[in-house]
């Protein structure tokens, strides 16, 4: 019974450690809310179209095999392509394609969601050519969601109807409380600082992060968009199979969160949508954004064409992801599918900077001609440094009378 006692008491101590461990981290939490956060410092992942074609390609294929390789290679679109020739593949080659059937006609079309942990999922297939390229490249609903983003909207709630019209103004009516409330009832994280002025600011309160500047311009507000995706709008062909990629059903209607960069949460089928599923999702893309790595939150970005970069003001820091095998951040939403595309970890590592050298760029772009923040960070590490060392020498100090009574 005493050598339980003094287990128990030892094993107190360790969790009070543990939970020193753990303050610094929560405590120092970036105050930019998800939404922003993604929007100024995710980069793009990339899905991957691999196009079969059986011998030399007509005129017309050829184009459209020109258009979106040159989409992948000008980053017009968050694109990669490979085109396979099956007349130049053995048998065997063939089979190890992946998921082909050799009874395909050509040219044939498959599109892959962007990669995760070393694999891929595939997204669509289908005949290739040049009007189902372009349909996958752009998209006139893609456009005015990507312009609603920049804009300053916190997230785009894309509604795609299925043929059932009184069920589709239900849900919609379902999302407007939701996002009505949301509105009401959500703030923007207290601590965020404009990207003007922040040289000042932190040198007034240097226990301010540079993590918590904003990169751009763009207006930072609770605003949450609605629109509509017709049954019958083939032109979005394209948005609905990347959402029904993701649904539990292929019947819809789908409600689908596009936030950041054409960023989208998991497709929330119509049965399992509530008020307060909304209302969470919105809590999610609001609240500090406790986790930079990407990875680690729901959601797979949309293919797109935008360039984010020059519509954010050309001067926005890009963070790439460094860690692929972490596990998803779990949220009171759907579950979320996300991925990192290959070309992002080799074909960016060399001219994307990583979370260390984001530092760096700062400093010599000075946050688009805003002195340097040397002293000011600086500063703010110390302290971090100096509570981190105070709770630690607690913790010690709480083991050692764990151990004294131990031996009592």
């Amino acid at each position: 019974m005493e050598r339980s006692k003094e287990t128990f008491t030892i094993r107190q101590c360790w969790l009070l450690v543990v939970v020193f461990g753990i303050i610094p981290t929560t405590a120092f939490a970036c105050k930019v809310p998800v939404f922003r956060y993604a929007l100024e410092r995710w980069n793009v992942d990339r899905y991957t179209m691999v196009v079969m074609i059986d011998g030399e390609p007509d005129q017309e294929v050829a184009k459209a095999i020109k258009r979106i390789t040159e989409a992948s290679a000008t980053e017009a679109a968050n694109i990669e392509v490979q085109v396979i020739d099956i007349a130049e593949l053995s048998t065997q080659q063939q089979w190890q394609l992946e998921d082909f059937d050799p009874a395909v006609e050509t040219p044939h079309l498959q599109v892959f969601y962007p990669e995760r942990s070393g694999s891929r999922r595939l997204c669509w297939e289908g005949a290739f050519t040049s009007a189902v390229a372009e349909k996958w490249l752009s998209s006139p609903l893609r456009s005015k969601v990507a312009d609603e983003l920049v804009a300053g909207a916190s997230a785009v709630f894309v509604l795609v109807e299925c043929e059932d019209s009184k069920l589709n103004q239900q849900v919609e009516e379902t999302v407007r409380i939701g996002v009505t409330q949301a509105m009401a009832e959500i703030t923007i994280p207290e601590g965020v600082i404009p990207r003007l002025g922040a040289n000042e600011y932190l040198q007034q309160h240097p226990e301010a992060s540079l993590d918590d500047v904003l990169r751009c311009d763009v207006p930072l507000k609770v605003d949450f968009q609605i629109i509509r995706l017709a049954s019958d709008n083939h032109s979005e062909f394209a948005l609905r199979a990347m959402g029904n990629g993701l649904a539990a059903s292929s019947s819809g209607p789908w409600l689908i969160p596009i936030f950041g960069r054409g960023r989208m949460l998991d497709t929330i089928d119509a049965r399992e949508l509530t008020a307060q599923t909304v209302m969470n999702a919105c809590q999610y893309m609001v609240g500090e954004c406790s986790c930079t790595v990407k990875t680690q939150n729901p959601g797979v970005d949309l293919l797109m064409s935008a360039n984010w970069s020059e519509s954010l003001g050309g001067d926005t820091v890009v963070i790439v992801d460094s860690q692929t095998e972490l596990n998803p951040l779990l949220v009171e939403i759907p579950a979320g599918v996300s991925g990192v595309s290959r070309a992002a970890d080799a074909g960016q590592n060399a001219g994307v900077q990583t979370d260390a050298q984001a530092s760096d760029l700062e400093k010599e772009q000075g946050l688009a001609n805003e002195p340097e923040f040397d002293a000011p960070s600086g500063n703010a590490w110390a302290m971090r440094v100096a509570l981190t060392s105070v709770l630690v020498v607690a913790g010690i100090a709480v083991i050692g009378m764990g151990v004294r009574l131990r031996n009592r």
